[in-house]
Order: C-alpha cells, then structure tokens, then sequence
C-alpha cells in the first residue's frame, strides 16, 4: 500500500462529499496499492474509507495471491462461488460503517456487480474519476524520471523503425516489430496502432491486414509503460512520396503541434492551449476534420487527466504530464497527426518526445 497516494485520494474522496471510494482492479489499483490481480466476471475490489480505512472484498480464487501481495495490514473480505457475493460485501461495508453510504466508482468497475451491490447494500454509487485523476495529475520527480525512460524506448523505436519499414509489409508486420523492439528494450505494456491508406483516417484504428504500398501515408502511435508509467508519441510517414495536398495537411498539422506545444506552459488556461493549435487547422479550412481533443493526460493510464480540451476551464500547473496531438482525419481518405508528451515545470515546459517531426517520405 502507498499510504501518500491513499492520504492524497482521502483528500479527494472528502473534497467530493463522498463517503468512500471503490477501486476495481485496474491501473487506478496499481497507483494506489502496487499491486493489482487479474479480473474476471467475480467481483473483486479495495474499499477506501473517507478516513483512510482500507479492506477488499474478493472470490477465493484470488485471496492467496491478494494476501502474499497487500500483507497482514490489509483485511480481505472473501466469497466463494455459490455464495452470495453481496453477502459478503454488504457484510465488510456494515463492519466500517459504510453501508448505506455514497461511494464512488473507478474507471473498471462492473456495471452488473455495481448494481447488484447497490441494490443488496443500499449504495448510492457516483462517478469518481475525478477524484482518482486530481490525486495522480501531478507527477512527482520520480515519476517524471520514468515518463522520460519511456519516451527515449518510444524514440528510439521511431528510429528504428524507419530502416523497417517498406511496401508490401502489413499493418501487422510494423505493429510486431515495434512491440517486440520495445519489450526488448526494457518496456512493458507495450502497445501500438499502425494504419496504412486510407486506415489513417480513424484515429483509433484497430485493424491490422492491410499491406503497405506505394504513395500510402503511413501512421504510427505507440508507447511502453516503464515503472508503471506509459510513454505515447504518433508520427506520420509517406511511402515513396506525397501529393501536394498531403503536404498542405502535413505543414498544418506540424504549424498546429508547434503552436499547441509553445501554448502549454505553466499558468495557461487550457481552453487557449487547444485554441492555439485548433485556430490554425480551421483557419486553413480542415477544422471540421480535427474530431479530437488536442490531448489527454497520460501517467499510470495512457489516458488520464488533465484533457487538453475548450470545456476543461482550469490552468496548468507544474507537474502535470499530457499529449499534444492535434490531426486532420479525412474518413476513408487520409489521415494525419504528430503526438508529443508535454511536461509542465515552473518555467515553461518540457517536451518528452525528440523524434523529428519534419515530412519524411521513405524511399
């Protein structure tokens, strides 16, 4: 258990009129506890007091495994299968004097277990994403440090990359090597969309069987996790050459990146970040092919708090850690993005990623 990350959600839980918080097993878990099991349909999580008092409710299958993890000062809560499951939940929130309370829920929870709980135990349960995301937006040094550790495995894969890739490869065959070369390199969680032609023109494509060819444009989003915490960079490459429209779109995604990144720096208001790189996209006539926020934060999670988005009306402050992406998706034609992670310090910011960003078109 991490009795700083917990004071700090305690804070948030009170700050939020709640009377405790329910964390499922998630990357949220992993933050809190350093340590989170694998989840299957059996419902299974930590409760956290308003006052800081913790305890887990679980299937048997996995109270081994929680205790070796969370120790003696952890009170676990089993259940077995052919048991009532709210049962035993109802019985741990009486014995804290939760029940009948307002708890909120983490991003994993399971909406059929949440409300067979809610109806056996009296719950009101709410939406306590910003709770968990306000006690972790601001990065510690030490976290920093693995962000940057992260990046540098992503960069260098970018490098790599560009020596790989060539017509008549898949989606599939680029997606292999960049996962394989970051695990290689000491990163974990390793993820990746690649999308060639016209695949480059969903943001969060999720296919992987077509064959790069000539004249495709190609986009590469990926990232590694390391102590926990995730790099995430998007670079877009053209195969043997570029239209003169393709380069258009390329100078004014580059022009919006630069713009958006110059624009986040400590005290600014975060409507004018996204303004600053959203304004010259739709000055150029693409503004309605920007579809997504200019970015999100990332840490624990890929996407976190705080989002770079017009209707997030707070400012920035130092520590907080997100993404930079501003694109133009044209559906079933192109699309275009360049993504950087972005550090807020005292003086400014400082920008994770070094890959270059200029066109390059792969001979």
């Amino acid at each position: 258990m991490n009795e700083v990350r917990i004071r700090a959600v305690c804070a948030q839980i009170k700050a939020a009129g709640l009377d405790g918080l329910l964390v499922c097993p998630s990357e949220e878990l992993l933050f809190l506890t350093g340590f989170t099991p694998m989840m299957c349909e059996r419902f299974q999580g930590l409760f956290i007091s308003a006052g800081g008092t913790c305890f887990y409710v679980c299937n048997t299958i996995y109270l081994g495994e929680l205790a070796r993890a969370y120790g003696k000062d952890m009170k676990i809560y089993p259940w077995l299968d052919g048991e009532s499951m709210t049962g035993a939940v109802r019985a741990a929130l009486e014995e804290h004097g939760l029940a009948g309370g307002r708890l909120g829920l983490n991003s994993t929870a399971q909406a059929f277990n949440v409300m067979d709980i809610a109806g056996a135990c009296g719950i009101e349960f709410a939406n306590a994403l910003p709770v968990l995301e306000e006690a972790r937006m601001i990065k510690t040094p030490g976290e920093l440090e693995s962000l940057r550790k992260a990046a540098v495995i992503a960069d260098d894969m970018f490098t790599k990359a560009l020596g790989y890739i060539r017509p008549g490869m898949t989606e599939a065959d680029i997606r292999r090597f960049l996962l394989a070369g970051m695990g290689e390199a000491g990163g974990d969680k390793c993820w990746a969309i690649v999308a060639c032609g016209p695949n480059t023109s969903y943001p969060h494509y999720h296919g992987d069987s077509r064959a790069v060819q000539e004249k495709d444009v190609v986009l590469l989003d990926f990232g590694c996790a390391v102590d926990g915490l995730y790099s995430d960079m998007s670079r877009t490459l053209f195969i043997g050459g570029a239209s003169d429209e393709e380069r258009k779109i390329y100078d004014i995604i580059l022009r919006a990146n630069l713009a958006g990144e110059k624009a986040a720096v400590h005290g600014a208001f975060i409507p004018d970040v996204d303004a600053a790189a959203r304004d010259i996209i739709a000055s150029a006539g693409y503004g309605d092919a920007f579809i997504n926020r200019l970015g999100h934060g990332i840490g624990y999670m890929i996407h976190e708090g705080p989002d770079i988005k017009k209707n997030n009306r707070r400012t920035l402050e130092p520590g907080m850690v997100f993404s930079v992406e501003p694109g133009i998706y044209i559906e079933g034609e192109v699309g275009m993005r360049i993504e950087d992670i972005v550090v807020v310090t005292q003086g400014g910011n400082e920008i994770l990623n070094r890959s270059p960003k200029e066109m390059i078109i792969l001979k």
